[in-house]
């Protein structure tokens, strides 16, 4: 046995180094594929037949806003209604509901005033501003756009078809089993490096988490579908970094890979519960309001009966485990600052999400955990964005942060000497500049390949599974690898991103692209201060750094991201349907 060990610690990592580069890339690829490539599968779900059907509209959105705005999603060129008139939404269970948007003139539905949002059938009289409109479903042949412009071009249709299977783009579509069978491949690899490279006492607690790793995707491939998810590839993408998190964990803490599959697992389970809430949009919006006060009480108790650590007072000991209420924060911020189309429109101030992100920083700076209140600080920005688009509110909030920080700096200056090294860490080599310089050696000496995990010498440096682990990715695994584990996280962001076409609410598509901002912003910050780009500020990295709070957040951010991407089609109740009617060739759009 001892033969067979010194043999594959000579020659084994001469070969696996080149293969576990050609698997991260298969994965990469594939899922990149899976997400640049997903089929839109949009439908007419109803359509607005607008003074007796002189007007015909297709809607296509489960959120459909309508106006003489070329900004709504369905334009009526009629001058009597507000730009913004209307939203109409589609229920879970098929029923259509609509909502007066603070208009001029008003909504009646049958005669009867519209006083709040109301659930409307099909045929039923709807008067905006005097204009009358009904909505009716589609003819059958007409509900899916592909299938028109099937009609409008027979041949152009079927000789791109031709050619698309004769050049190969049909094969463009990613594949999740390729994607799996190479992460299988890269994680038993990744054992057997790390089984020949520690000592023998942790290699039980090693085995383990890799049956866990190794397991736990394909049992979720099979049963994922009893959460209604079809797609996996934002869930594939972590499972992939949440290898290399625990391969960078067996190499500088393995005394702690117990504590990190036990956080693993629990982030795994608050994923699925929070998928089998996201898909459930009526709950959700019930549960906001809880969830803000949970945030902010949790951050409070963390502040009075926190334990102060490396100068924040951010972690709360139980005794038997250490937990960082803030990271569990970031969930909760999210799931109560995201908002549906119709909450957008009718609430004409963002006051409650001012005063909410406000109390939540405002906290974080009492704790003194900086780095956390910067991405909270960004995550309500990214909000303000998505929820009013108003360029001139978020500068002038950066104006008032940015005065706020140097108040900050005037009565706490001891702040400033955590950016003493910051651009000159080579001047500090000894001092503090010290875990940036070894960092820096590190990454540089693993070359593009790296030198095999267990075998760095990052590893032996202070916080270097947390705040360094970027520079034992590239020291142990090599250059390549770092580099596509960071490019997972832009997939995260394309995958929330592209999803907005078929996205049941805004809800889902601003709680996506709100999570994934917090991915790229947190591993921004996490590398380029391990780098000397930016200052230090100790945030981790997302699904990698060594941390149960952290890798148990993660996951549960991700569910924001699943169900962008999943949650798309709400149930038909069969008594909803009616006999379609034909849309006619008119048709207006925004």
């Amino acid at each position: 046995m001892e033969q067979i060990i010194t043999f594959l610690n000579t020659y084994y990592l001469v070969i696996a180094r080149y293969l576990f580069v050609i698997y991260a890339a298969i994965i990469w690829v594939q899922l990149k594929r899976c997400i640049y490539h997903r089929t839109e599968d949009t439908k007419v779900l109803a359509v607005l037949n607008v003074e007796e059907g002189a007007i015909r509209l297709p809607i296509t959105h489960y959120e459909t806003t309508i106006g003489r705005s070329k900004s709504c999603d369905v334009v009526i060129p009629l001058q009597v209604l507000s730009r913004q008139h209307a939203v109409l939404t589609m229920e879970d269970d098929g029923l259509w509901r609509i909502s007066d948007t603070n208009s001029n003139g008003g909504i009646s539905v049958n005669g009867e005033e519209l006083e709040q949002d109301t659930l409307i059938e099909m045929g039923d009289d709807i008067v905006m501003a005097g204009a009358h409109m009904t909505l009716t479903p589609p003819a059958r042949y007409e509900q899916r756009p592909e299938y028109m412009e099937k009609q409008k071009n027979w041949f152009a249709y079927h000789w791109g078809k031709l050619a698309r299977r004769f050049t190969g783009r049909a094969k463009k579509l990613g594949s999740i089993n390729m994607a799996l069978g190479a992460l299988t491949l890269f994680q038993l690899l990744a054992f057997l490096q790390l089984f020949l490279a520690l000592d023998e006492k942790y290699r039980p607690a090693l085995a383990v988490c890799f049956v866990v790793l190794l397991i736990l995707p394909w049992v979720y491939k099979v049963s994922a579908n009893l959460l209604g998810i079809r797609t996996i590839t934002a869930e594939a993408l972590a499972f992939f970094l949440t290898t290399l998190g625990f391969c960078t964990t067996a190499s500088a803490a393995p005394y702690s890979l117990v504590k990190e599959l036990l956080a693993f697992l629990l982030g795994f389970a608050i994923f699925c519960v929070l998928c089998g809430i996201l898909r459930n949009l009526n709950l959700v919006m019930k549960l906001r309001r809880y969830a803000a006060v949970a945030s902010i009480l949790l951050l409070a108790v963390n502040l009075v009966m926190g334990t102060t650590l490396n100068g924040q007072k951010n972690w709360i000991n139980l005794g038997f485990v250490s937990v960082q209420p803030s990271e569990f924060v970031k969930i909760l911020f999210v799931f109560a600052g995201a908002a549906t189309l119709e909450w957008l429109l009718t609430t004409k101030n963002l006051t409650m999400l001012i005063l909410y992100a406000s109390g939540c920083i405002g906290l974080l700076f009492l704790m003194g955990d900086f780095g956390t209140a910067l991405i909270f600080f960004f995550t309500f920005l990214v909000m303000v964005f998505l929820t009013s688009g108003d360029l001139r509110a978020i500068i002038l909030t950066c104006v008032c942060a940015g005065m706020g920080g140097l108040l900050i700096l005037t009565f706490k200056p001891y702040i400033v000497s955590r950016f003493a090294a910051w651009g000159h860490v080579w001047e500090h080599v000894n001092g503090i500049g010290f875990q940036q310089t070894r960092t820096l050696m590190a990454a540089s000496s693993g070359g593009l390949l790296g030198i095999g995990g267990g075998n760095g010498f990052l590893k032996q440096v202070f916080a270097s599974d947390t705040d360094l682990v970027f520079g034992i990715l590239c020291e142990e695994w090599g250059l390549l690898i770092a580099v596509l584990a960071v490019s997972c996280y832009v997939l995260l962001l394309l995958a929330a991103i592209r999803s907005r076409k078929t996205t049941y609410s805004s809800y889902h598509i601003i709680a996506a692209c709100t999570a994934a901002s917090i991915f790229i912003f947190q591993a921004s910050l996490n590398i380029f201060g391990a780098t000397d780009i930016l200052p230090i500020t100790g945030v981790t990295l997302p699904f990698i750094s060594n941390g149960g709070s952290s890798i148990a957040a993660s996951w549960g951010l991700l569910s924001f991201i699943t169900a962008a991407l999943n949650y798309a089609r709400p149930k038909m109740k069969r008594k909803t349907r009616k006999e379609p009617e034909r849309v006619s060739r008119r048709v207006v759009r925004g």
